[in-house]
């Protein structure tokens, strides 16, 4: 794996759906994880060991009699990870709705705004206002992994709507039409 934290990122993964990540040799599945990993599979079980080790001297996951867990910071570190790596699903035709993000987060948060805006931006988003962007796919998922990551609940909100007044630089924007 050349990109790093990579293997951090799939152990913390496998902890997260496994629930307990109980031993590298019986856990089911874990052959096609380690293949992410290295296509060696004892280098692959020795850096997924290494990457564990890592993560629980980090405190992002436990060890316990049966396995490894999930801590709250390592639960936080897994969405955020999620949201870096975030990418729309591509969707084969428009329903004709809008997807709008419109989000509100304090000045002392502004580092948080700003990966938010990038974020949208890089998802193809419009920014219709400083605060409020608009898509034509749908993008419950990210709002979702957004507030999660971020907690955002109170401050990051979405809604689908049928149109928007003046909307053509929107249609041209998104190649598309009414």
């Amino acid at each position: 794996m050349k990109n790093r934290g990579a293997v951090a990122y799939i152990a913390l993964g496998l902890v997260a759906t496994a629930g307990v990540l109980i031993a590298l040799a019986v856990a089911p599945g874990l052959g096609s994880a380690l293949k992410l990993i290295d296509p060696n599979p004892r280098k692959a079980a020795a850096k997924l060991d290494r990457a564990l080790r890592g993560l629980s001297n980090n405190g992002k996951i436990i060890r316990t009699k049966r396995g490894y867990r999930l801590t709250p910071k390592g639960e936080i570190e897994l969405a955020r990870r999620t949201f870096d790596r975030y990418q729309l699903p591509a969707q084969k035709k428009w329903d004709r709705k809008w997807r709008v993000i419109c989000f509100d987060i304090p000045e002392k948060r502004k580092y948080v705004r700003h990966l938010i805006q990038h974020k949208l931006v890089e998802l193809g988003f419009y920014r219709l206002q400083d605060s409020v962007f608009v898509s034509p796919q749908p993008s419950g998922e990210f709002l979702k992994l957004a507030q999660n990551a971020f907690f955002l609940r109170k401050n990051l909100r979405g809604m689908v709507i049928a149109q928007i007044d003046d909307e053509t630089e929107l249609l041209k924007y998104f190649n598309l039409s009414r």
